[in-house]
This record gives structure tokens, C-alpha cells and sequence, in this order.
């Protein structure tokens, strides 16, 4: 697989364990490359609405993240006070990963 197709393919699982750990459930999103790293594009539900968040995310961070819970753990936190609105309570068990 060409690097770039990884790097979007690794982002994109980064991101959807982020918004797992959040509890968001209802969302679309985009990570596209920009000059100065990612760009998330988050559409969310939000109390029977849409909201539209963008976020600037650092590649290396983002990646570590797959494999680093106390990385996942700050994007969390950084990212859970953007993104608030768009959690809704856990119903069911969380996704597992092994080796996260």
C-alpha cells in the first residue's frame, strides 16, 4: 500500500478510537493532509441537530496514539472539550483492541 494511503488508513483508525473512548456515536467525518499536518472535520448529532467541529492534529501525535494509551488519553482530553456535545451515553460494551 502506498505510504499515503497507510498514513490515511492509520489516522482514520486513530481517530475512530478517539471518538470510541469519548462516546461519540453519531457522526461522519474527514482527516485530510494539510501543509502543517491533519485536518479532522467532525459533523456530529447534537440534541437533534448537526454541528460542524474542525481540528488541527499532528501526524506523529495522532499515530502514536495506535499504540500509546496515555497519547490517546490527551487526545481525549483535548479533543472531549471541542467535541462535548456530540457524546451521547455508552449503551453497549466499548469496542476492544488488542494491544491498546
Amino acid at each position: 500500500m502506498p505510504p499515503l494511503a497507510q498514513d490515511i488508513r492509520n489516522a482514520r483508525e486513530a481517530v475512530e478510537r478517539v471518538f470510541d473512548e469519548l462516546g461519540i456515536r453519531a457522526y461522519a467525518y474527514t482527516v485530510e493532509r494539510t501543509d502543517v499536518g491533519w485536518r479532522l472535520s467532525v459533523d456530529c448529532a447534537t440534541d437533534g441537530e448537526w454541528q460542524t467541529v474542525a481540528i488541527g492534529v499532528d501526524p506523529a501525535e495522532l499515530n502514536a496514539s495506535l499504540g500509546d494509551a496515555a497519547v490517546r488519553a490527551k487526545l481525549c482530553s483535548e479533543w472531549g472539550a471541542r467535541l462535548r456535545a456530540c457524546a451521547t451515553p455508552r449503551t453497549g460494551p466499548r469496542r476492544t483492541t488488542p494491544g491498546a
